[in-house]
């Protein structure tokens, strides 16, 4: 307990980092569960490309 109590400002950092990257990184954008949103889009319009579509 004394070294927690030595140590809490590093433990709470340790936390917040824990949080904010489990959680989406604040205003990042984050994972947020769609994986990486680039190669998907990239996906998508070379689909729309290949059937002949234009945006």
């Amino acid at each position: 307990m004394e070294w927690f109590a030595q140590n809490w400002v590093w433990v709470l950092f340790f936390v917040a980092f824990l949080a904010m990257h489990l959680f989406g990184h604040g205003g990042h954008g984050g994972h947020g569960g769609q994986g990486c949103g680039g190669r998907r889009r990239d996906r998508e319009t070379d689909e729309a490309k290949s059937a002949g579509h234009r945006h």
